[in-house]
């Protein structure tokens, strides 16, 4: 019998009407697994052994740098257990891709953690949250879930966790990759991945300075003036994620803003604000051209919310080695 730890951590699969007005999280992890074994869907967990663990009854919109290392922490405390086959993480949509990133940069155990969540909460009576939670059980759970790191189960579908973005804001399948498409679904209640497991370059657990990191964004826009840059940098930003158009093209002005932060030792890193493709050096004249050769790295495919994740860790994790060089090497290697 397989051994599944559910870690719960808040969110809209936990959240119910409150008398102060809205949804807000509620329900323990306890109380998660309560309800899907009083589920239809409860059979087909029957012969898996599921304990429960709480780190946070909160919604992910109030998560900081902090929050995202104690679930890092929690997970790599369970999997500590040779007799525990995977983790499965329930977490709010708003921000699982920031925290996804986090633990698939430093995942290093052959065992699958899958995180999942809802879009509508369990006090409605269409709610998506039990079947999502049974899903990613079954998930967790299967030999061919070995090996594929950190997972996001969603809408029937098994999603990479790298790079990924919630998409839509009330969709029952809201991510989206950037580049590509999903890596599997559940078909009659097992699991069908199209390809094998990715390797990506892992990096060091965080430090407890992870949490201390001011990693700002910042969008371009007609009329952006690099006033927003400027004042992170005066605030004490110690790297910046620039979202530019297109593939990566933030103007003119934000160009010189970009040179000023780097050249004052802050570490910027080049993404775009679309829902797809990845940053090129195409366009010159406040293009992607100038801003590389102002100093931003580019970052590919990698969302911003995802990258500006990646920068904290290794602004917090440094040991010797310059930031942005350990920054654009990993760009490199997992292409």
């Amino acid at each position: 019998m397989s051994r599944i730890v559910l870690l719960a951590t808040g969110g809209t699969i936990s959240s119910r009407e409150n008398a102060a007005g809205g949804s807000r999280a509620s329900d323990s992890a306890a109380q998660l697994l309560a309800a899907l074994k009083q589920h239809a869907l409860a059979d087909l967990i029957s012969e898996i052994q599921v304990e429960t663990q709480d780190i946070s009854v909160e919604n992910s919109f109030n998560f900081s740098f902090s929050d995202l290392a104690r679930i890092d922490s929690a997970v790599r405390e369970i999997l500590q257990r040779p007799e525990v086959d995977g983790v499965v993480v329930t977490h709010g949509t708003d921000t699982i891709e920031e925290t996804l990133a986090l633990l698939a940069l430093t995942h290093d155990d052959d065992r699958p953690v899958v995180f999942t969540g809802a879009q509508r909460s369990p006090d409605h009576s269409d709610s998506d949250g039990p079947r999502n939670l049974c899903d990613a059980i079954l998930v967790a759970a299967d030999p061919a879930s070995r090996f594929h790191g950190v997972l996001l189960c969603f809408g029937g579908e098994i999603h990479t966790a790298l790079p990924l973005r919630k998409a839509h804001a009330s969709s029952l399948q809201p991510f989206s990759h950037p580049s590509g498409g999903t890596l599997g679904r559940l078909t009659e209640a097992q699991p069908q991945y199209y390809f094998g497991p990715r390797s990506l370059p892992r990096l060091p657990h965080p430090t407890q300075s992870f949490g201390d990191q001011r990693v700002d964004m910042v969008l371009s826009y007609p009329g952006a003036d690099g006033a927003l840059i400027r004042s992170a940098v005066a605030s004490g930003a110690a790297g910046l994620i620039v979202l530019g158009g297109g593939a990566g093209n933030p103007g003119s002005a934000l160009v010189q803003a970009i040179a000023e932060a780097t050249q004052a030792g802050v570490v910027v890193g080049l993404a775009s604000r679309t829902f797809g493709g990845s940053v090129a050096a195409i366009y010159s004249g406040g293009g992607a051209v100038d801003a590389l050769a102002a100093g931003a790295v580019a970052l590919g495919d990698l969302p911003g919310t995802q990258a500006r994740v990646l920068l904290a860790l290794l602004l917090s994790t440094g040991a010797g080695e310059e930031t942005k060089d350990r920054l654009e090497r990993w760009v490199q290697t997992a292409r």
